[in-house]
């Protein structure tokens, strides 16, 4: 594995204009060599030819060009750490630590005690207790070189925090042991008696300190470790009656505050993608009214990150209740600032409004707006088995609409495109799904033709209609099921 190669080919559009940026901080020259190497890794990466650039770069110099390959990848790692060290909270901490340990041997003792404290402030409003642990260990070792520094304060607080982090340690035992038990279980009926008084068996046999159980972070570590489960093994019913069950307790113990308002937030947001995958669709937008109600709590400081899920929410349960609403909901979503500023706004746009169009049987439109999805920029952003899926979706619509010679130009593309993981266990449908495609080009009656007609039976009973409608794009089982 070529590490230098993996970390360019997964840099975002933003992370390399960063390290462009930071790699040109001392140089800004045009003719800089591992601006050079980077463009043609990022160019070429799955068409790599060492030799090639090593010869443009430095001709039968291999030496220079491997030192230059070292830099590239040493230039990267930093460029990356600077540019999410912000975003990762406990990385961003421990960055004072590191400055507070560099002016220590400058022998600035009072600068690096200021750094010191810094640190604990945001450790403090992290509640990161190994991180203060560390930190006031850290002062402790420093105050042999400062006086000023109350020594019996921070022994307390070093103690205070020690009986935190055995609470929380206990707390990880405990879900540790639920997670165990809720992966184990073999099944619920669905009621959330059953969910629930499982979750109690085991709370009261795995704590020792009773006070655990009351505590808000331990009943939202609870719920995310369980709803995870469900979602994962696509227990949508058990799901349901758990998440609604939790908002309510939550909502009477006055668990949500604005510390976890973005956790109340996850929780709407997965109550109405639940109550649609289980097809209360009605109740589904009650609650996406509730989520768009609480995105503006606590003056609204968390609604432009969940303003695309409330309009996710309408657009699912409208694409089912009222398609033209849903495409109206469609045309309001295109004009909005805040999601268009998405990395995932052109697929959400151009995908859904071609798969209503579709279920219409606007199979020009649905054409058209696939068309313009696989033309955007983020088309090639999107993980490889996501695009063939797009591009299956596209060969449907193209089979739909009778446009057979572009149907089988593109199955040669997507054949040579998407080649390497066309034969990977996972994707078998989808491969079967276009050699069905290639042979209907042919066929003038698939009722007469029994290879096409058995293909197009097994192919349908491998999963589910259900599993079919979340597993592709347009639902494999239901399309095929309406040609016959």
């Amino acid at each position: 594995m070529n590490i230098l190669h993996q970390i360019i080919e997964s840099l975002t559009k933003e992370e390399s204009r960063y390290y462009k940026l930071f790699a040109a901080r001392t140089n800004n020259s045009a003719e800089r060599k591992d601006i050079q190497l980077f463009d043609f890794i990022k160019k070429n990466h799955r068409n790599y030819n060492e030799s090639e650039i090593s010869e443009i770069l430095y001709g039968d110099n291999k030496n220079s060009f491997y030192q230059l390959k070292n830099r590239v990848f040493k230039d990267l790692n930093k460029s990356m750490m600077l540019q999410h060290m912000p975003k990762e909270k406990d990385i961003f901490i421990l960055h004072f630590v590191l400055l507070s340990r560099v002016y220590m041997r400058k022998g600035d003792v009072k600068l690096s005690f200021y750094f010191l404290q810094k640190a604990e402030r945001e450790a403090l409003k992290l509640e990161s207790y190994k991180l203060l642990d560390i930190i006031y260990s850290e002062i402790l070792e420093l105050s042999y070189d400062m006086v000023s520094i109350n020594v019996e304060d921070y022994i307390q607080k070093q103690r205070g925090n020690k009986l935190k982090r055995d609470q929380i340690q206990e707390i990880d035992l405990v879900i540790a042991a639920v997670r165990y038990r809720v992966k184990t279980a073999q099944n619920f009926s669905g009621k959330k008696s059953d969910v629930l008084s499982m979750l109690q068996k085991t709370v009261d046999e795995f704590t020792h300190n009773k006070e655990i159980p009351k505590s808000p972070k331990f009943q939202m570590k609870i719920y995310q470790a369980v709803s995870r489960i469900l979602l994962q093994t696509h227990d949508f019913a058990t799901l349901e009656n758990y998440l609604l069950h939790t908002f309510d307790e939550f909502k009477k113990n006055k668990v949500f505050n604005k510390s976890n308002h973005e956790h109340k937030l996850m929780m709407l947001s997965y109550i109405t993608n639940c109550l649609f995958k289980t097809g209360k669709l009605k109740k589904s937008l009650d609650y996406s009214e509730i989520l768009k109600k609480s995105m503006n709590e606590y003056q609204g400081f968390l609604r432009d990150k969940y303003i695309f899920y409330y309009y996710n929410a309408l657009v699912i349960n409208y694409s089912k209740l009222d398609k033209k609403k849903a495409l109206e909901i469609l045309k309001e979503v295109k004009s909005n600032s805040i999601i268009k500023q998405l990395p995932t706004y052109t697929v959400f746009i151009y995908l859904n409004t071609a798969l209503i169009h579709f279920d219409l049987g606007n199979y020009r439109e649905a054409n058209k707006n696939l068309s313009r999805l696989l033309l955007q920029d983020d088309f090639v952003d999107l993980g490889r088995s996501f695009q063939l899926k797009i591009q299956i979706a596209s060969l449907i619509v193209r089979y739909m609409i009778k446009d057979f010679d572009t149907c089988e130009l593109k199955i040669e593309e997507i054949n040579k495109k998407y080649s390497e993981i066309l034969d990977s266990e996972g994707l078998a449908r989808d491969k079967e799904l276009i050699t069905i495609i290639s042979k209907l080009l042919y066929c003038n009656n698939i009722n007469l033709d029994k290879e096409v007609k058995e293909r197009i039976k097994s192919l349908s009973k491998v999963i589910t209609d259900d599993q079919s409608d979340d597993t592709d794009v347009i639902n494999y089982n239901v399309w095929l099921k309406s040609l016959l």
